[in-house]
């Protein structure tokens, strides 16, 4: 019973046919002032009934729309007097929406109805405690990737809960604040965003809209936990030490239809709390970190968002690595090589707080967006070089230190209006304002090689400022065809200056003019874009052509002063089709965009910082512009609950911007430097050459193993690609194939026992005009998950081969075997407590080996060792 204020307007929700309530269908209500959207809900009056509450008061007419799957949806509109008190919907079964089912045992596992993909979480196994994540990896055709979720090749734009929009754009937030437990079912279907259908935009391009039904029907969602960890090394690690490890964290969240809440707070010496998830990411050395963010969200239906997200990070981290660099002969060597060993100790205080603001009144919609963010550190860093030319040998032994400070200002506001029936106008303004200071020293010891030691003073800051707007006109074509044109202005103006003091020569210290700069940037863009849009039923249609003119000033005054004026333009054609429904989609994608040139990579100063490595600009560059494509082709068979895909993509870059290392073999003079590069040193510069081509392919296949009630993945890629390089002065090319295999299995046949699998075969030959080398690398990873009553338990492993045909002596096995035990306590199982151990079969010192157009690099890591650790976590 509802013991609060009346509400101005019920509308109930039933079958015509059996008057059986509808819960959970979508009710949507339009005025020209304001849109509403919500779910029915179960009510107890004199029978069950599904009732939708609105308290709103409309001064215009109200179009109410009612939907939910396998029935007609229903439509009507109501004067603002006639829209109030009880109004009762009765909702007829669409026959023909009701398509072909997959059966899992005696639960339903899919269905197609009309363009909408419904999945029945009944069908999936997930254990207690488990997230909605978990489900999500067993659905046929989804698939989670950076924390964000994919349903048949496309991204997830909103997650809504039983029709309610409880997490706006933060769909992320769905993976892990909602019980897999709790769902009923899960819809994916595509649909015009908001603003598209406040505009009126038909034309638009649908997004993916994932619809998940849970069996409590709450208005909100609201959790939290917190946990502590403690730790210690079973064996001495690197520093000889038995290393104690802790980790504390904490969060809070709330989402409802008005707004999220969401805190979080965490601060740890080395991240322990990832061993009851099994993890494999061993780290060199500890790692102590705090951080603390808080994200407020207000909604008014689609009308208004209001976001303001507060974050602090506070890091010291120290690392060790080590790395062989094997260069290919050329005639002036037969042997090079270099052997490099480095540490380093990090700290960083940061802080950063953002406001966005998105308004929707009538046919206008407004936005603003604002950050604010510092970033304050320091690094100390040794570094041990050695180098070997045939029979020769050259080192350095630097020592450094830095200071930095960042600040960054950004804000942005936009604007979109239809004008007319037909057109709407969009405009945005937006601006940057970055200053930056570092300093620091720079210091190679006694045991370098003479004529290349340095002792420098480096007293650097930077400024930069940018200025944005763009103007935008859309005009609709009759009902399925539209036309675009919009006007983009900017301009940058960047300072960078460096004033290095050199010790080594004179006590009193003198001005390295190498190594001191001072010079700015002054860019100006201007570009054009037209494009023609079309929908038709399945089939939508953009074609579009742009120029983009860069026109930059660069101005140096240290050692002296010049002005260096550039003019860039690109011509960017632009297609894009896409055909089908969610079972059947094909795909096609064509672009060309510019690569705007990194300003360090125009100066035309030295930086002799490290003389072994010689770095130095180019200001003749030509513009990069790259020409890609794609085709995909998405096929979802319902009766075998699978989903299948192919795509094929390529590129090829127009003025390619490759590296040009010359190898100094004797003292040289650079007269446009004035500095003379030592023997063994290596300069650095970037020329623009050819092309390059890369080719790719991948085919993905998942699906539901009926007897075994789990979800098998499969997955091909290949990839080609043809690099141009330098070798001293003379041009080749590198070519490199890559064969990939990927497999999973997710189990969704018990709710005490969950398995899952992973493996992931990698194979590649790399060829340069000398030489050629293959890899291949295999990686295996199982976990299982038990859960019987209040104790649990995990158990993973990992198992991975690496080999390469240019060193036997890098094959490597490497096994890593991790486990963890707990109970929990209390009537609903909230507080839990677990002992686990990290690393029980040691892994190695790991080694791999990366190939680079004319050199192979080899890197080794230390791993810290077996580490075991107790942790108490409260859920509430």
């Amino acid at each position: 019973m509802n013991f609060g204020r009346p509400a101005r307007t019920v509308v109930t929700v039933e079958d015509k046919e059996t008057h059986n309530p509808l819960l959970g269908a979508t009710v949507s209500l339009v005025s020209r002032a304001d849109t509403l959207r919500g779910t029915t809900v179960k009510e107890d009056f004199y029978r069950i009934m599904a009732v939708y509450r609105c308290d709103r008061i409309f001064r215009d007419s109200v179009d109410l729309e009612v939907t939910y799957v396998g029935y007609k949806p229903f439509k009507k509109r109501y004067g603002n007097t006639g829209f109030r008190g009880r109004i009762e919907v009765k909702m007829e079964v669409d026959e023909q929406s009701i398509a072909q089912v997959v059966v899992v045992g005696q639960q339903v596992a899919m269905v197609f109805r009309g363009d909408t993909t419904v999945y029945n979480a009944g069908a999936f196994k997930t254990m207690a405690d488990d997230r909605f994540a978990e489900l999500l990896k067993q659905l046929p055709g989804v698939e989670i990737k950076d924390n964000k979720i994919y349903a048949e090749g496309q991204e997830v734009k909103r997650v809504l809960i039983d029709g309610k929009n409880l997490f706006g754009s933060k769909t992320s937030y769905a993976l892990t604040d909602l019980e897999a437990s709790d769902v009923r079912s899960v819809r994916v279907y595509e649909d015009f965003s908001p603003e598209a259908k406040r505009l009126g935009d038909n034309t638009a391009e649908k997004e993916k809209v994932m619809d998940v039904e849970t069996k409590s029907k709450r208005g909100y969602i609201l959790g939290g936990n917190l946990e502590g960890t403690l730790g210690a090394s079973l064996e001495r690690d690197y520093s000889g030490r038995h290393e104690i490890r802790h980790s504390e964290a904490g969060s809070f969240y709330r989402n409802t239809e008005r707004g999220n809440w969401r805190l979080e707070a965490s601060n740890s010496k080395d991240n322990i709390r990832q061993g009851e998830g099994v993890s494999f990411d061993s780290k060199t050395t500890p790692t102590k970190q705090t951080d603390a963010q808080a994200d407020y969200t207000l909604r008014r239906g689609d009308s208004t968002n209001v976001s303001t997200a507060v974050r602090f990070g506070r890091s010291r981290q120290s690392s060790t690595g080590s790395s062989q660099t094997e260069y290919f002969p050329t005639e002036a060597y037969a042997l090079r090589s270099e052997e490099s060993r480095n540490e380093s100790l990090s700290k960083s205080l940061s802080a950063e707080i953002s406001n966005y603001v998105n308004i929707q009144r009538k046919k206008k919609v407004f936005g603003a967006m604002t950050t604010f963010s510092i970033d304050d550190g320091s690094t100390l860093g040794h570094s041990r070089t050695q180098q070997r030319i045939d029979d020769e040998k050259t080192r350095t032994n630097l020592n450094s230190n830095s200071d930095r400070r960042n600040i960054r200002l950004n804000v942005s506001i936009f604007f979109h209006s239809k004008i007319s029936e037909r057109s709407t106008l969009s405009f945005n303004v937006s601006g940057k304002y970055a200053p930056g200071d570092r300093d620091g020293w720079r210091v190679d010891t006694t045991a370098s090689t003479p004529g290349l030691q340095v002792k420098l003073r480096n007293d650097g800051d930077s400024r930069n400022y940018s200025f944005g707007a763009n103007l935008g006109y859309r005009y609709k074509l009759g009902k399925k065809g539209s036309v675009n044109a919009s006007y983009n202005f900017s301009r940058d103006y960047a300072r960078s200056k460096q004033l290095a003091v050199d010790f080594l020569s004179d006590p009193q210290g003198v001005v390295d003019t190498v190594n001191s700069y001072h010079y700015t940037t002054d860019t100006y863009t201007h570009s054009l874009q037209t494009s023609l849009q079309y929908r038709s039923g399945d089939v939508w249609i953009m074609a579009g052509l742009g120029g983009v003119l860069y026109d930059i000033a660069r101005s140096e005054r240290f050692p002296k002063e010049e002005r260096f004026p550039r003019l860039f333009f690109q011509l960017n054609p632009t297609v894009y089709l896409s055909v089908g429904k969610s079972r059947k989609r094909f795909s096609f994608n064509l672009a060309s965009f510019p690569q705007m040139i990194p300003l360090d990579a125009l100066r035309s100063t030295l930086n002799a910082t490290n003389p072994l490595s010689l770095q130095a600009g180019n200001p003749g560059l030509k513009l990069q512009n790259d020409l890609s494509g794609s085709a995909g082709f998405q096929f979802t068979d319902v009766k075998k609950a699978l989903s299948f895909s192919v795509r094929l993509n390529g590129s090829y870059t127009f003025n390619y911007i490759a590296q040009r290392r010359t190898l100094f073999l004797e003292d040289t003079y650079l007269p446009q430097y004035d500095y003379t590069a030592r023997k063994g040193a290596q300069l650095t510069t970037q020329a623009n050459v050819g092309g390059n081509y890369n080719l790719g392919g991948r085919v993905s296949y998942s699906q539901q193993i009926n007897p075994l009630r789990s979800t098998l993945n499969v997955s091909v890629n290949y990839g080609f690609s043809q690099t141009p390089y330098f070798t001293g002065e003379d041009l080749f090319h590198s070519v490199r194939h890559s064969l990939g295999f990927g497999f999973g299995f997710d189990s969704g046949f018990s709710s005490k026992v969950k398995l899952n699998i992973r493996s992931n075969t990698s194979m590649s030959s790399y060829t340069t005009q000398k030489e050629t080398a293959q890899e291949l690398r295999e990686q295996l990873t199982a976990r299982v998950d038990l859960r019987f009553g209040k104790y649990f338990g995990s158990v993973g492993t990992l198992y991975e081969f690496y080999c390469n045909s240019r060193s036997h002596a890098l094959t490597r096995h490497n096994v890593i075997l991790n486990a963890s035990a707990g109970r929990k306590f209390g009537k609903e199982n909230r507080l839990g407590l677990s002992v686990g151990v990290i690393d029980i079969l040691n892994r190695p010192d790991y080694a791999t080996t990366s190939f680079d157009t004319d050199y192979i690099v080899t890197s080794s890591t230390s791993y810290l060792g077996r580490y075991g650790y107790l942790r108490v976590a409260y859920t509430f």
